[in-house]
């Protein structure tokens, strides 16, 4: 029953946060170019039904192939978060500046559509590689030089194209990496019936395996699910639990916090690190930025995240530096560190103002920063 009222109180806010964005643009706009009242008829019913675009793509994806009501959808809802942006500066300028309201609300729609065309583009291209190195003290000297390629925020579901995934695919296995990592997010919904993502994920491959954590949208899209496509990929999924790996290397995965609404549970620190050995170097993955010095006090020496996609859009970028203490990079606390990553994908809108998607390749070596 708890979980049923909280699903509920959640889909209710972000229908009422989708209503306001609407209501936003609709009531900058028409007063900044003073629409006549039949022009403001059309103007609601277009954002009607651009704004139906996006509802509709999430119900039918769930039963049907819905590609183009999907991808509209998702591109509407990156330009409304642009535009809310925008559109924000232009109702400060147009009060201190009335006289020229319409050539302001002009510039405005002018940038929108200009940012939502960059937005478009540069996150269209191939994911950026990162490259990191990591000093540990506790490092075996043997071990040093020992790699790990990072994977976070994929996001798969229908309208992921064919060929970024494959380019995911030969970057990471140009790297050679020891281990990979998937930080959450892998998938957005159920994609066991598109034959060609579990084709590419059984293409992962490294020296010692490819190990993962759930994100919020495993349990969004079915825990279940999610774990019978891993399983098929041959992708160890952690949960609440450690392994070691090449004799000392301890790597620890805890499930996403969102689990705690749904059977298989929350974020267990304490149980995944209850064998830790503080004398091995240890490695944990957890979806999100959040525990991180709690960890370090626990024996962690690198944490490995993601879940923020270093903003992707505008107004989100800069909610999540507010929100968030390590929202997106590389941080230090004592003898610790935390990478961040923006993500492999996108999330939602296939669109990147202010950060471009990436894989990480992190080397560790034996030795102190």
């Amino acid at each position: 029953m708890g979980k049923t009222i909280s699903i509920i109180i959640f889909i209710l806010i972000a229908l009422s946060i989708y209503f306001f964005l609407h209501w936003f643009i609709y009531f900058s706009i028409s007063k900044g170019l003073a629409l006549s009242s039949e022009t403001r008829k059309y103007f609601i019913l277009a954002l009607i039904l651009l704004g139906s675009t996006f509802i509709a793509g999430e119900i039918l994806s769930r039963t049907m192939p819905a590609f183009i009501i999907s991808y509209i959808g998702a591109i509407w809802l990156g330009i409304l978060s642009i535009s809310f942006t925008v559109l924000i500066f232009q109702n400060i300028a147009t009060l201190i500046l009335p006289r020229y309201s319409k050539n302001i609300t002009i510039f405005a729609i002018f940038l929108i559509i200009i940012t939502t065309i960059y937005a478009i583009i540069n996150a269209s291209g191939k994911p950026v590689l990162k490259e990191i190195v990591v000093k540990i003290k506790k490092m075996p000297k043997n071990l040093s030089g020992f790699t790990i390629v990072q994977l976070s925020d994929i996001h798969l579901g229908i309208i992921t194209p064919k060929n970024y995934l494959a380019s995911i695919m030969q970057i990471t296995d140009s790297l050679k990496a020891d281990i990979i990592v998937i930080t959450g997010d892998l998938l957005d919904e159920d994609i066991s019936k598109y034959e060609r993502f579990c084709d590419a994920l059984q293409k992962l491959h490294s020296k010692y395996g490819v190990f993962a954590v759930t994100g919020n949208h495993e349990y969004y899209a079915g825990l279940d699910k999610f774990l019978n496509i891993a399983k098929k990929c041959n992708i160890t999924v952690l949960q609440n639990e450690m392994i070691t790996i090449a004799g000392d290397i301890q790597l620890v995965g805890i499930n996403d916090a969102e689990g705690k609404f749904f059977s298989g549970g929350g974020a267990d620190l304490f149980k995944a690190i209850e064998k830790l050995d503080r004398s091995k170097p240890a490695i944990l993955l957890n979806h999100r930025p959040t525990l991180f010095r709690k960890a370090v006090e626990m024996g962690i020496d690198l944490q490995l995240s993601g879940h923020i996609h270093a903003g992707q859009i505008s107004p989100l970028k800069e909610i999540f530096m507010l929100v968030y203490r390590y929202p997106y990079g590389f941080y230090h606390y004592k003898s610790s560190y935390i990478y961040t990553t923006s993500g492999t994908g996108t999330w939602g809108p296939p669109m990147r103002t202010f950060s471009k998607s990436e894989i990480v390749k992190i080397t560790l070596e034996s030795g102190e920063a």
